[in-house]
């Protein structure tokens, strides 16, 4: 066993990195250490002072460690975890506060019986000052979260951008195109999520997913950081099923009236939500199957 083993121990634990990450940092680390340990060797000092002489050289385990994550992420993954989370807890405010808003009790009878329920103070402050579209938390919870596995600049670029496809959900109107001779116009892009598995839109979509992640893959080299496409469209499939099914559920459940307003999940939205989850695995699965990671471009820089 090394001398320099609890060192780098220490050096390593929290820097969110990968076993063979870890594996080339404590080759390199060691390789420099050994050689600073000779050198002092060399100029006249004990085994036990040089050793000491050659950690010293280097730095403390905190230091060394705050280098090494600066080095490979810019800002701590810590702080993408903590955004991400953050950005999730936002999603489940804007929509509560969306469900809150306009509540009325709800009786058999003429709509214009209905009782409005009174809405709170939190949600009515809110409504006007906090955003409210479920989909752009849900995207930069994904994008934050997906940081944690960025390695370089290109990676991160990468990241950024992959929102671009979903840009689209702002646009008033979906794209469509006249196909045939009837010239009925047919949707061949949509706003995500994809809720429609098998449709002309959908496979555009799939194939515009597709093409930005095998072009970041080609980019960066990092085939995790190109299944970002994908992962926000998972997310933005399965957000809005998750909650529809919790609020259904918890009106069944409570018979509250604030948790009213979401009919019960038909089949047909079950089976599209599934279907499409499933081929946007299968696709995830296929460009995961890529080459491995390239991590050659991370390399300790010189530390003394």
């Amino acid at each position: 066993m090394s001398r320099f083993d609890a060192y780098l121990r220490q050096v390593l634990r929290g820097t969110y990195l990968h076993k063979q990450e870890k594996m080339d940092w404590i080759e390199e680390v060691q390789s420099h250490l050994e050689d600073s340990v000779q050198h002092y060797r060399v100029a006249g000092l004990s085994g036990e002072q040089a050793h000491q002489r050659a950690l010293a050289s280097f730095g403390t385990a905190k230091e060394l460690r705050q280098q090494i994550i600066r080095e490979t992420f810019v800002i701590s993954p810590k702080w993408y975890l903590i955004v991400g989370v953050l950005c999730f807890i936002s999603l489940g405010v804007a929509l509560s506060t969306n469900m809150r808003f306009n509540d009325s009790v709800v009786t058999i009878g003429n709509p214009a019986t209905w009782e409005q329920i009174p809405t709170p103070q939190w949600v009515l402050w809110l409504h006007q000052h906090f955003p409210l579209n479920p989909a752009r938390w849900v995207t930069l919870g994904t994008m934050s979260l997906m940081m944690v596995f960025t390695r370089k600049q290109t990676d991160r670029l990468a990241v950024l951008i992959s929102w671009i496809p979903f840009s689209m959900s702002l646009l008033p109107s979906s794209i469509s195109l006249s196909l045939g001779l009837d010239g009925i116009r047919q949707v061949v892009f949509s706003a995500l999520p994809i809720i429609q598995p098998v449709s002309i839109g959908a496979t555009c979509a799939y194939g515009i997913t597709a093409a930005l992640s095998i072009a970041f893959y080609i980019w960066t080299r990092n085939r995790i950081i190109s299944l970002t496409p994908w992962m926000m469209s998972i997310t933005l499939t399965v957000a809005p099923f998750l909650w529809h099914l919790m609020q259904e559920t918890l009106w069944e459940q409570t018979r509250n009236p604030i948790f009213w307003g979401m009919a019960p999940i038909s089949w047909g939205y079950l089976w599209s939500t599934i279907s499409s989850v499933t081929i946007h695995l299968i696709g995830a699965v296929l460009l995961f199957m890529c080459k491995r990671v390239d991590f050659s471009s991370i390399r300790l820089r010189k530390l003394i």
